[in-house]
């Protein structure tokens, strides 16, 4: 038997829905006054191989995967501790000063659930307050392990 009574539960339960509930709008929020959705056709896809992370990776403090488009090399090197990802490339428009970008994420599927080819249109959502800085918050195809990554330098 409970030591709280029915209603003190259905108030928890109401709160708790409340704050899920809240969590989403202040989220939805965010995206719009944000970040700006923009339709991108992809310029390249790449195939890169990189040695698996650690089991134990803490975040933020790992470095970043070292990826490589020899993935013979790499698989010589690490032996079955391989594994290959789709990276994309395209070029977007910042609506923080206008300018064109180029971006790249690690993606394997484009919006219609396909793999990935040249020329295929993806939504991005590229941000308000900063020129470099884009995601691929609107797509349900993004790779188990995306990274959203910044574009070279010099573009």
């Amino acid at each position: 038997m409970s030591r709280f009574s029915p209603k003190a539960m259905l108030i928890a339960f109401v709160v708790m829905m409340l704050v899920v509930l809240l969590l989403f709008i202040s989220w939805w929020v965010v995206r719009i006054t944000l970040y700006i959705p923009q339709t991108v056709g992809i310029d390249r896809v790449e195939a890169l191989c990189s040695k698996w992370p650690p089991r134990r990776q803490v975040p933020f403090f790992e470095p970043p995967r070292k990826w490589s488009s020899d993935c013979g090399a790499v698989r010589r090197q690490f032996g079955s501790h391989v594994s290959e990802d789709t990276f994309i490339s395209f070029t977007y428009i910042s609506p923080f000063d206008n300018r064109s970008y180029r971006g790249t994420l690690q993606r394997n599927w484009n919006d219609q659930n396909q793999p990935t080819r040249t020329g295929d249109r993806i939504e991005i959502e590229a941000s308000r307050l900063m020129a470099e800085t884009f995601t691929d918050w609107s797509s349900s195809s993004i790779a188990a392990e995306n990274i959203i990554r910044s574009p070279p330098k010099g573009n």
